[in-house]
């Protein structure tokens, strides 16, 4: 039962993947290298051999057992940002969220019944759970106006979708099927090049080093990202502003998005999801960008580690960032600028929301939103610190331009579109 549903030798808690040698301190022995050719012969069986099955049977409850109104007539689809949508939807995520979350962290902290943290006797730290927990809060809200807009969308007929009664037919259900193996797929390319973007220069410094303060990760470190982050994070669903299908592909990518980075930032190496390869990501930071697996593009661009250094085992990480994590910390004038300036970009473009604007002026808007954020980094990075702070990532001119220009398309231009289509 190694690795069906999830299970690590037929067990979710107390059993490391069946590579790890036991005999070993958490953490040391080598990740298994894999190839672009084992991950296509796995992508069939994502939903069986991984813990996708885990994740799908949520999303389907939470599909059927809280379905979408998209009818023309419903109130809360009649603005792209409704306050009645969110009072409704958010509930429902922040429940899912924090139960789920929740459950990893108690499990592993409070009754601890895995037995190998890869760091040994940690001093536990309030500050950073709570710290961690109010930045996933902030992205379980940006999560429900994504949904809203897409909600909006469908029931004005901005955007064509698969209804639900297509499901009796077989075209339907084998698309219905499509997307369920599809979404997990699409989600391991998309992570790879939008993290690879943010790790660049100034989007580290103003965006992605917020979610870097955990160095030794737990459970809700793995959604404590910057606004600026979620929003080219959540940039994941461009499948289904881009193809006609269900809006369940959507909901299903969202749900991934939302519960999968939570075991995987557990800091345990038995467990369900035990991810100890992007434990190292945090650890030591230039490695590992990919999920396990898909880390062939690790191999490729020569960024694949394959384990902890012994002495981090024993004494633990030095905490230079965590910590940070806390909200006792009071926010720098930088943070502070980067953040109004990028909300404000968001804020122009929900002024023009419902009011007429010619194709430019709508393009122009959602720019802003898109692109707005990214253009903005530099400049304030320039004007409160200059360059010196900025960690570079070690690539190639070629590397660099074409993580620059791949994780551009997949974060800027699909948050530009949906909100274009939101003003037109």
């Amino acid at each position: 039962m190694d690795n069906w549903f999830g299970l690590q030798r037929g067990k979710y808690i107390g059993e490391p993947p069946a590579y790890v040698d036991k005999s070993k301190l958490p953490g040391m022995t080598d990740v298994p290298k894999p190839t672009i050719i084992t991950w296509l012969r796995n992508a069939p069986f994502v939903l069986v051999t991984s813990p996708n099955f885990v994740w799908a049977l949520i999303s389907l409850g939470l599909y059927f057992g809280a379905p979408y109104d998209l009818s023309p007539t419903s109130i809360i689809n009649q603005h792209p940002v409704s306050l009645l949508f969110l009072q409704q939807r958010l509930p429902i995520w922040l429940s899912l969220v924090y139960g789920y979350f929740g459950f990893w962290h108690l499990a592993l902290y409070a009754f601890p019944l895995a037995s190998r943290p890869f760091i040994a006797n940690r001093q536990y730290n309030w500050d950073k759970v709570v710290h961690n927990i109010f930045w996933t809060s902030s992205g379980v809200v940006i999560w429900t106006v994504f949904e809203n807009i897409a909600c909006f969308l469908w029931s004005n007929g901005r955007l064509p979708y698969v209804p639900d009664s297509a499901l009796t037919t077989t075209q339907g259900q084998l698309g219905f099927l499509l997307a369920m193996m599809g979404v997990p797929v699409w989600r391991s390319v998309h992570f790879y090049f939008a993290h690879r973007l943010l790790h660049f220069g100034p989007l580290y410094q103003q965006v992605h080093s917020l979610h870097h303060r955990n160095t030794d990760i737990e459970p809700f470190s793995g959604l404590c990202m910057h606004p600026v982050e979620h929003l080219y994070y959540y940039a994941c669903v461009a499948p289904s502003l881009v193809f006609l299908s269900t809006p369940y592909a959507f909901l299903w990518n969202g749900v991934h998005l939302l519960l999968s980075p939570a075991a995987s930032h557990s800091g345990y190496e038995d467990h369900f999801q035990s991810d100890v390869f992007h434990y190292m990501h945090h650890r030591y930071f230039e490695c590992n960008y990919a999920g396990t697996d898909a880390a062939f593009m690790d191999i490729f661009f020569g960024t694949f580690r394959s384990s902890l250094v012994e002495n981090d085992a024993v004494e633990g990480p030095k905490q230079r960032a965590d910590a940070k994590s806390s909200l006792r910390v009071k926010p720098t004038s930088e943070f502070i600028a980067y953040l109004c300036g990028s909300l404000a970009c968001c804020l122009l473009w929900s002024f023009y929301l419902g009011k007429p604007v010619t194709e430019v002026q709508a393009l122009l808007l959602s720019s802003l939103v898109g692109f707005g954020p990214v253009a903005l980094a530099p400049l304030v990075s320039k004007v409160f610190s200059g360059f010196s702070s900025v960690k570079p990532v070690k690539m190639s001119n070629l590397g660099n331009l074409l993580h620059i220009v791949t994780g551009t398309l997949f974060c800027s231009v699909p948050v530009t579109y949906g909100c274009y289509l939101a003003l037109r």
